[in-house]
């Protein structure tokens, strides 16, 4: 009776970790996920920063599905800080 009580704690436990496992890993999907889409999209309209892109054919007429990760990288862009550009701004870099 007692080595029964003994297994089921164990289990137990095993659940509680494989949950906790699970959790994590979706988690960090959805972080590569996020990763991707930003990468996805600057390579789409690379041209907004200056690096060779594709043909803009191409960007255009993925534009309508990439709605979401363009306003996205706009507001990113606006509400950067960084000194370097500011000074690459006023230097018309």
């Amino acid at each position: 009776m007692r080595s029964s009580k003994l297994f089921d704690h164990f289990l137990e436990a095993l659940r509680g970790f494989s949950k906790g496992f699970k959790e994590r890993t979706v988690d960090t999907i959805e972080k590569e996920l996020f990763e991707m889409e930003g990468s996805f999209a600057l390579l789409v309209f690379s041209s907004l920063v200056g690096l060779p892109s594709p043909p803009p054919l191409i960007g255009l007429s993925l534009l309508p599905y990439m709605e979401r990760e363009f306003s996205i990288m706009l507001a990113k862009s606006s509400d950067l800080k960084d000194a370097w550009s500011v000074w690459a701004d006023l230097a018309d870099i």
